[in-house]
């Protein structure tokens, strides 16, 4: 039997029996209708947390936001950031992303938080179900949607006076929980950095920095490792569901006790949480949705380009036996000139 989460400071709430639970859910029936049109297996994967078998997986919106809410929990946002920024951070506001000229169709964008650091950074987390394609490609160009909307802000507020040393960096934080193909080659590798470099060395940064935090190899990496490091802490409360695991990793860093507290009480209020559980799922089902479309849209692009590519080798082919055949009619026009002038010459003798 897997686990239970018996570490200090744990909820006084109890886990309750797969039956207590569909037991509660039914008094409340808008609460059990949604539980009973779930596929068999959410079904059980919602009975498998409420009965303590396992945690809520913090990588989607509704969960993420509740355990980070800035409003009640802005300390947390800014121990994991600094956490991955490798400095300790204070956050002084929460920007909203209305305004953003990006307004991509198909987002697979499953969080996304938008803050100002004290010394004026702004820091865009986003945390992806299926890694975009061409991701670089795709962060710089939001990251250069935030910088010009920093800079008209600060162009109005200063007029004359704004010069662009007023500009402070963006830092575009990317969790990817399906590491797209730019990232294989690395399979050990789950965190990467970037930012503008020049090969002389010149000490001169740009305003971007961008962090890939691949969560699937995180998994991988550290699947028979210690935590050690409050970046390895945070990424496992991210990523992990396992009773034990928890257990080990609040006995390590007890400050992550109230994070599962408030995970943990929902245990106690199931008709709450199929709510939310509930648009988790098609959340999810949305962006598998998506993911597929993107994907036979890629195929269909390279399906169509290397059928471009089979024409053109067919028509280049197909001219080169015309070539041939007209250099074999030409072959066969002059050879019939020669017996022409051989039966002329024969003839005049």
């Amino acid at each position: 039997m897997p686990a239970q989460t018996n570490f200090p400071a744990a909820p006084a709430a109890q886990p309750m029996t797969p039956a207590d639970v569909i037991t509660q859910l039914q008094s409340y029936p808008d609460a059990y209708s949604l539980y009973c049109s779930l596929p068999r297996n959410y079904r059980e994967e919602f009975l498998d947390f409420c009965s303590g078998k396992t945690s809520l997986y913090l990588c989607y919106d509704a969960f993420f936001h509740f355990v980070f809410d800035t409003n009640a929990h802005l300390d947390r946002v800014e121990k994991m950031l600094g956490a991955i920024l490798g400095q300790q951070i204070r956050i002084i506001e929460v920007l909203p992303r209305e305004g953003s000229q990006m307004a991509e169709l198909g987002s697979e964008v499953i969080v996304d938080l938008l803050v100002r650091l004290e010394d004026q950074s702004l820091v865009n987390l986003e945390i992806q179900k299926y890694g975009y394609y061409f991701p670089v490609k795709r962060m710089d160009c939001y990251c250069a949607d935030l910088i010009m909307r920093e800079y008209n802000r600060l162009h109005n507020l200063l007029k004359k006076k704004f010069s662009y040393r007023d500009l402070h960096p963006v830092i575009a934080i990317v969790f990817l929980e399906k590491s797209p193909a730019e990232f294989k080659p690395l399979p050990d590798i789950y965190i990467h950095r970037g930012d503008t470099r020049w090969d002389s060395g010149l000490n001169m940064p740009g305003l971007t920095r961008q962090i890939y935090v691949c969560l699937d190899k995180f998994s991988s990496v550290m699947q028979n490792e210690d935590i050690k490091t409050p970046l390895e802490a945070w990424l496992t409360v991210l990523t992990t569901r396992d009773p034990a695991r928890i257990d080990t990793l609040v006995r390590k860093f007890p400050d992550f006790a109230g994070i599962y507290r408030d995970i943990f009480l929902f245990r106690t209020r199931p008709e709450e949480l199929i709510h939310m559980y509930s648009k988790v799922l098609a959340e999810a089902d949305r962006n598998m949705d998506r993911m597929m479309i993107d994907d036979m849209g890629e195929e269909i692009q390279r399906l169509k380009s290397d059928l471009a590519d089979t024409n053109q080798a067919l028509a280049d082919k197909d001219q080169a036996l015309a070539d041939k055949d007209q250099a074999l009619a030409d072959s066969l026009a002059d050879i019939e000139k020669l017996q022409e002038e051989i039966r002329r010459l024969k003839s005049g003798q």
